[in-house]
């Protein structure tokens, strides 16, 4: 009988936008993970932020969250400017299973300053 391999629950892409100064979901729809590990890594510097639920950023603000439906999420607390960008989540397969997720972050009006 074949293995039950990972895979993707969905798009391999998907856009967040999240107000600045919130916390910011990022989904990874992948099911049937077995016993593969989940990394989420910024595109931006290559940087990998979280495996499973190990962190392994100096940023408190980041935390990896199992969701009871076999999804990795990662949580951005308190949402910063710089924090936008892609990420994206690889489960240890080979080949690879990934997805991507665009932040974008916004800036209510009323912030501003003029």
């Amino acid at each position: 009988s074949r293995l039950v391999e990972p895979y993707l629950d969905g798009y391999a892409t998907s856009n967040v936008t999240t107000q600045i100064g919130t916390h910011a979901y990022l989904p990874c729809r992948v099911k049937q993970l077995g016993n593969k590990s989940v990394s989420w890594i910024r595109l931006r510097d290559g940087h990998i932020l979280t495996v499973d639920r190990a962190v392994f950023i100096a940023d408190q603000r980041f935390l990896a969250i199992k969701q009871p439906d076999k999804y990795w999420t990662l949580q951005i607390k308190y949402v910063q400017a710089r924090d936008a960008g892609s990420y994206e989540c690889q489960v240890s397969t080979e080949p690879k299973v990934s997805a991507r997720v665009q932040l974008q972050v916004v800036v209510p009006h009323h912030h501003h300053h003029h």
